[in-house]
């Protein structure tokens, strides 16, 4: 017998919250002996066959009253459930049967009713203090409900189509970094045991084109529960009882390498344990992986925890830091579904313990810099309701949400979106997609690629290397500012400076195609990430990235002679301008000398607006005219 069923043996048998209810029906005593050693055994169609028996004989027999009240909690049948323990407690004043009716209509998402009983049960002056603060947890969750039913967010869902759902299970959307893809799992039933694999759908306009299967991941076992990185060249998912699974459920892996899907594997521990793993979401810089877990020294039973990812070994397995609890967005009970948005900022996850309107409720959070948790808080009804929600990602613009249903409860769960509120929309994300070719050759460059945050005091600089196409893409969350480079050995390196401190809506894509100049006389490379005070030639402090890149290109590159040039966009007089540049470059040479760059390997001159790259009648045209050139005289 499991502890649960002698817990509620013991209930049954009036030890716990019967009392000493007098019965001097022997025939009904037998009968009920008979139905609780079913019900003990599971066998719930003889259990209630037997106490309903009993009920026919005699209606006030309150323990076959309870007894069918367990058997409907334990199937699912809160009605059923209600209606026999409102019989008991006009039987019994038991207040623990005015707990169980809270907790019965607080499941079918009757709060106002279960508020009332629940206030009823505090009245009772023994409560064990466990209990204590379950109780003000649903006495909070039932006023949040109420509230929220009275002031409800915008949610109009709209199903993707039968492009994307079909009669079988489509659940878990992962939309791609540029929103032309979803990748999904299908739990197929067509014939055999059902079978979980993942299909892909590309967008064509505003129409999805028919899904089609990731054959080179699918295999004979299920998989689902999956997570794009940004690029859409890793695929993290959950699979289940394999033969190289560390537990129950582990989280494996899977790379597009020269433009097919390599074998999934195990991603390996500490990142799996003997313990329950599941649903992971990569942040799009690639550094953190989040996941559902059960193992040990979590705060309740599944828990949100998150794991520094460090990339690939030579051998193609992944790296891990040590797992990290996220314990500001744990409870005592279940926390799964985590997904971080492409801004690597907000935070969306499940839980059932959280203040909500019962079983599992969607949350936000948004997470700092330091990884500390803030703001965390309800999604609101009606996203949520009294069943289980869970499962929500969200497109990197923040305007859209993907979900899965069983509304249409003819096609059982189907994909939909829906337009957030904005007041749950996330910051938005927009992208780079850079390809790095020869200048010469044309041929593509496996470069060096450089993107930094220059609003951050704490970030690193992320450092990534294009594919063997020379392409890469990257999340760049708007409301800051970026240093974008490229480099690679024997080639000029490529500077970009991505102003989005002051953008209050999405920024188009940076589509870059990128020609390093090999290193010549003559060649020139432009820096648009050196800054200086308005009108002066004094060097801020946000141009260090850069001009610590110049100086390892001039010591790595011991031979060259170079030209620093100062240009300035039209603005002015242009007499004015050309001393300034003037200023501006000899500043440059002043850094580099101090750095250690020999003084007889540079010459500075100032160009003034004389040689423009771009308009001077708008602002991005004169932003870019702004710039410091570097260009080979000898080597």
């Amino acid at each position: 017998m499991s502890r649960l069923k002698n817990i509620l043996f013991l209930v049954i048998c009036g030890m716990c919250w019967i009392g000493t209810l007098a019965q001097d029906n022997k025939r009904s005593d037998k009968l009920f002996e008979e139905a609780r050693k079913y019900y003990v055994e599971d066998s719930y169609p003889a259990a209630i066959e037997a106490a309903d028996k009993i009920l026919q004989k005699d209606p006030e027999y309150a323990p076959a009253h309870l007894l069918l009240a367990e058997i409907y909690k334990d199937i699912d049948s809160s009605r059923l459930e209600i209606k026999h323990l409102t019989k008991a407690v006009e039987l019994d004043d038991n207040p623990l049967i005015d707990f169980r009716l809270g907790e019965a209509f607080y499941k079918l998402g009757m709060y106002s009713e279960a508020l009332s009983f629940y206030e009823k049960y505090t009245k009772n002056k023994n409560i064990p203090e466990k209990r204590q603060f379950l109780l003000a947890c649903k006495i909070a969750s039932c006023r949040f409900a109420i509230n929220s039913i009275e002031n409800p967010v915008a949610f109009e869902p709209t199903n993707l189509g039968e492009e994307i759902n079909t009669a079988n299970d489509e659940y878990w959307p992962t939309p791609s970094l540029d929103g032309k893809h979803l990748v999904f799992t299908r739990l197929m039933k067509d014939g055999g045991r059902p079978q979980e694999d993942f299909f892909m759908a590309e967008i064509d306009s505003f129409n999805w084109d028919n899904a089609v299967p990731m054959s080179d991941v699918n295999t004979s076992d299920n998989e689902g529960a999956q997570t794009l990185s940004a690029d859409s060249k890793i695929l993290f998912f959950t699979a289940c009882n394999r033969e190289d699974g560390l537990g129950s459920c582990d989280i494996y892996f899977s790379r597009l390498l020269e433009g097919k899907w390599t074998e999934p594997k195990n991603a390996g521990a500490p990142l799996n344990t003997s313990s329950w793993e599941g649903q992971p979401s990569l942040s799009s810089d690639n550094r953190f992986l989040y996941f559902s877990s059960n193992r040990t020294g979590g705060k309740g039973q599944k828990d949100i925890w998150r794991i520094a990812f460090n990339g690939f070994s030579a051998e193609g397995a992944p790296q891990w830091g040590k797992p990290e609890n996220m314990e500001a967005l744990n409870t005592s009970g279940d926390e799964i579904s985590p997904f971080i948005h492409a801004n690597n900022h907000n935070f969306y996850f499940a839980s059932d313990t959280h203040v909500g309107m019962g079983g599992l409720d969607l949350f936000t959070a948004e997470i700092n810099e330091n990884g500390k948790v803030e703001n965390l808080k309800n999604m609101g009804y009606p996203i949520n309701t009294y069943k289980d929600d869970m499962g929500l990602t969200i497109s990197s613009i923040g305007d859209i949400a993907y979900f899965s249903s069983a509304r249409e409860s003819d096609n059982g769960l189907d994909i939909f979106s829906f337009n957030l509120d904005r007041g749950l929309q996330p910051r938005p994300v927009t992208y780079i997609k850079a390809k790095v070719t020869n200048k010469t050759s044309k041929q593509p460059v496996m470069a060096d690629i450089e993107l930094l945050n220059l609003n951050s005091a704490v970030s690193e600089p992320r450092i990534e290397k294009a594919d063997e196409n020379g392409q890469i893409m990257l999340a760049l969350p708007v409301g800051r500012n970026y240093a974008f480079n490229v480099s690679e050995d024997g080639f000029m390196f490529y500077s970009q400076s991505m102003r989005l401190a002051d953008e209050n809506s999405l920024t188009d894509p940076f589509i870059l195609n990128i020609e390093l100049e090999p290193i010549e006389v003559g060649a020139e490379m432009d820096l648009h990430n050196i800054y200086y005070e308005t009108d002066s030639f004094a060097i801020l402090s946000e141009s260090e990235p850069e001009l610590q890149k110049l100086v390892d290109f001039l010591k790595n590159n011991s031979g060259l002679k170079v030209e620093i040039q100062g240009h300035t966009d039209s603005s002015g007089n242009p007499e004015s301008n050309l001393e300034l540049s003037k200023l501006r470059a000899k500043s440059v040479v002043d850094y580099l000398v101090e750095n250690g760059i020999p003084g007889g390997r540079l010459q500075s001159e100032g160009y003034g607006d004389t040689k423009p790259v771009a308009t001077n009648e708008t602002v991005e045209g004169r932003r870019l005219n702004r710039r410091t050139t570097i260009k080979i005289i000898a080597k």
